[in-house]
């Protein structure tokens, strides 16, 4: 065989060669599009669905009040401690009080002198033995004498402290001998002691603006103590701030939160003001309503128009179906329209549900979705 004849057989043997390379690459091309892919699905049901609303805030009590003092002394004597049980109107302490027992007693001598020179200067107005303006000059010391006397014994009147509402001593800031200030606009005073009524609590919560909208007064609500975990207590929704809170820190993250408060209908004696809680507060609530598992939901185009769909399954395809949704409770949707129960919804994976097709033949997994096991975790025990 001459050289020509070689090289003309190892041109077509290279030309077959690559033939069946493509021939192989096609065929398997075509063989993994023929593979259905392999999705996971599940089979719509009625059922109940709650909307809620989460937030996080602490305790405190319904009627607690900070106690400040009003002048500048020294803590004289101290009627009760930390954890006392009080009643409106019982004395709390008392501030020294030498000073303005003496300024009182001043002001009264100057006020009898006052009044009975205005008294003398009446009877001799009357008879025209002094003029109208000497009359009106000793009512004038009159009427500033008896003005310096109601000073004097309203800051001597403020050296007693005393209960303003009933309730217990939650915090105590002072000893007998220490001094305390009166508030002024760059000091907020000293706060000697707050007392709280524990037999009414609050969840103070920040809400996220988009979530606000959804609250409505008398919404019904959960509440969970980070010191109480396991347990639930009831609540509802009492008041919705109309401005946003004043956080410094969330107004530099671009964070909007109003506050919320919610009264607790549950009162436990392990409660107490400054504890942390998280709430769920419903904001709806369907009955016996389809409810497709969120992560089936998607938003294509369906005749011209851009709208939430999911995947059916039919007969070994994936039909795409639009549909109108209602509440979700964070795991499903109510399906409003375009499903009936008993259907069969294409939940994932997602890699899937991104490029699958109307009518595109799928492999159904026999496996179940994260949302159909159980999600409700360690059970929580409700108060009753």
């Amino acid at each position: 065989m001459n050289k020509k004849r070689r090289k003309r057989i190892g041109i077509w043997l290279g030309i077959a060669a690559g033939a069946v390379l493509v021939f192989l690459i096609v065929c398997n091309v075509l063989s993994r599009r023929s593979v259905a892919p392999e999705v996971t699905v599940a089979e719509l049901t009625k059922r109940r669905i709650v909307s809620t609303v989460s937030a996080t805030g602490e305790l405190r009590a319904a009627n607690q009040v900070d106690i400040s003092a009003e002048i500048l002394a020294r803590v004289s004597k101290l009627y009760v401690k930390e954890g006392d049980q009080v009643r409106k109107g019982q004395l709390l302490c008392v501030l020294d009080d030498v000073a303005l027992l003496s300024s009182r007693d001043l002001s009264r001598a100057n006020f009898n002198e006052a009044s009975a020179a205005y008294k003398r200067g009446e009877a001799l107005y009357r008879d025209t033995l002094i003029s109208q303006a000497e009359f009106e000059r000793l009512r004038t010391a009159f009427e500033v004498a008896k003005a310096q006397l109601d000073q004097s014994e309203d800051r001597l009147a403020k050296t007693r402290i005393y209960a303003p509402i009933s309730g217990r001593v939650v915090r105590l800031n002072i000893e007998e001998g220490e001094a305390v200030m009166m508030g002024t606009m760059n000091n907020p005073g000293t706060v000697m002691m707050t007392l709280a009524d524990l037999s009414a609590m609050q969840a103070r919560v920040d809400v996220d603006e988009s979530d606000v909208v959804n609250l409505k007064i008398d919404q019904h609500a959960q509440v969970k103590l980070d010191a109480m975990p396991d347990t639930a207590f009831r609540a509802k929704v009492t008041s919705i701030s109309y401005m946003p809170s004043t956080d410094l820190t969330s107004a530099a993250e671009g964070v909007t939160d109003f506050e919320v408060i919610l009264d607790l209908t549950d009162i436990d004696q392990a409660q107490r003001p400054g504890m942390n809680v998280s709430a769920d507060i419903t904001t709806a609530m369907r009955e016996d309503v389809i409810a497709c598992p969120l992560q089936a939901i998607g938003r294509r185009e369906v005749e011209g128009k851009l709208s939430e769909t999911v995947f059916v399954l039919e007969d070994g395809k994936a039909r795409l179906v639009s549909i109108k949704t209602g509440i979700s409770d964070g795991r499903s949707v109510e399906v409003i329209e375009g499903l009936k129960e008993d259907q069969t919804v294409i939940t994932g994976p997602y890699k899937v549900l991104r490029i699958l097709q109307d009518g595109d033949e799928v492999k159904p997994s026999k496996g179940e979705e994260p949302w159909q096991r159980s999600s409700e975790g360690p059970r929580v025990r409700v108060r009753v």
